[in-house]
């Protein structure tokens, strides 16, 4: 045998080699210790739309524009929307139109339907307040879903000159089965996935808002 054959002959072996060992330390760890690993970590996106704010908020307010954005993602559906509570109020009495402040907490059910989580029905609670000049919304899940433990979105839009800009902040904690020499790639999946939520959510505000250009 040649030796450049029997270099290549020993790589494939000790790759081979390696490979099993890798199976059985995810094996062993997963199976049998049962090791865990959550993922948490924070993404966020900014964008800005050319669209001045006060027709968008018109917008936003008074169309379904909004319930599709709760929709963006290629894995969740906006079910039911309840709104618990709804308060608007006056900060400054002499100037009212400069001054007034709006809010309201909604109860929200989103059926979720994922390879990681599968298909269940989440409940969330959105807070939402509005000003002449800004929008502040958060969505959090009420409680854990499965390996799901935490998400919570906060979107923070305002006028910037003649369009509006889009302060978008994700938080997630996701439990995985991950064993420790793993770690990087549930971190880089779970990661990857936030990025899709968020470009998702950026399309989907694109197209809602756009649909309902020239109505206000």
């Amino acid at each position: 045998m040649k030796r450049w054959q029997k270099i290549v002959g020993i790589v494939a072996i000790s790759l081979f080699g390696a490979a099993l060992l890798f199976i059985l330390y995810w094996l062993l760890a997963t199976k049998v210790f049962n090791h865990r690993y959550v993922v948490d970590l924070t993404r966020s996106r900014s964008f800005t739309l050319d669209m001045p704010f006060v027709p968008l908020r018109k917008i936003l307010v008074n169309t379904d524009a909004a319930k599709d954005i709760i929709n963006a993602g290629e894995h969740s559906t906006l079910i039911s929307k309840t709104t618990n509570s709804r308060e608007g109020h006056l900060n400054n009495i002499l100037a009212p139109l400069q001054s007034w402040e709006g809010s309201e907490v909604n109860a929200l059910m989103l059926r979720i339907t994922d390879p990681y989580i599968g298909t269940r029905d989440a409940a969330f609670t959105q807070h939402v307040s509005v000003t002449p000049g800004s929008i502040h919304s958060v969505i959090e899940l009420d409680k854990p879903e499965g390996p799901l433990l935490f998400y919570k979105i906060t979107t923070q839009i305002s006028g910037d000159g003649s369009g509006s800009k889009f302060d978008t902040t994700l938080e997630m904690k996701f439990d995985t089965p991950a064993p420790w020499l793993t770690h990087w790639y549930a971190r880089m999946q779970v990661r990857s996935a936030m990025r899709r939520t968020l470009r998702a959510q950026e399309a989907q505000i694109k197209g809602a808002v756009e649909k309902h250009r020239g109505e206000f």
